[in-house]
């Protein structure tokens, strides 16, 4: 269980790396369009279409590295003050309603893709951009995290029952201001 948590890490790394760069070549992009409007009055368009398409994508698809850094915002003012076993039951719970919560964000995101491919619906700007291409990448990256909460929270019950607290705590319990401070 371990082995394939640590592989989903490794995905959700590489997947924010893709993210970033993917972010970062739209700043290049955006840079050059504005230079191109002030400098010479003319504009390549869709560099805000394209910024929007890559925002969308590149957070989804660093959801599942933030989960796995534990960096999603908890209030935990109680929860440090609580029993051990209070706080796995809690990391359980809290763990099971995100799966929940994603996995109808993931259902209705994969409705909105298949009517737009049903539809084979394109973007109403200049670009005309087909748009299952960003919803499907889109799409990537919410059932990676849906996946990836899933794999925490099996991790998380295995290492449990197989009595390693500390690799279950690693997993899904708030950060320690020594954590954080590392």
């Amino acid at each position: 269980m371990n082995k394939l948590l640590q592989i989903a890490e490794r995905i959700s790394q590489y997947a924010v790396w893709a993210g970033g760069t993917v972010l970062l070549l739209t700043c290049f992009m955006i840079a050059v369009e504005v230079v191109l409007r002030k400098g010479f009055a003319v504009s390549m368009g869709g560099a805000d279409e394209i910024s929007n398409y890559a925002l969308a994508m590149s957070t989804s698809w660093a959801f599942a590295y933030t989960l796995f850094r534990r960096a999603h915002i908890r209030i935990d003012v109680l929860y440090i003050r609580l029993h051990l076993v209070l706080r796995y039951v809690l990391d359980i719970v809290s763990l099971l309603l995100f799966a929940l919560f994603m996995t109808i964000v993931s259902y209705y995101a994969w409705l909105v893709l298949s009517t737009t491919i049903a539809r084979q619906s394109v973007a109403n700007t200049p670009l005309a951009t087909p748009l299952w291409i960003p919803q499907s990448l889109w799409l990537i990256g919410l059932l990676g995290f849906t996946a990836a909460i899933f794999l925490i929270l099996a991790g998380v019950i295995y290492n449990l029952l197989t009595g390693n607290t500390a690799r279950a705590r690693e997993l899904a319990s708030a950060t320690t201001l020594e954590e954080e401070i590392e």
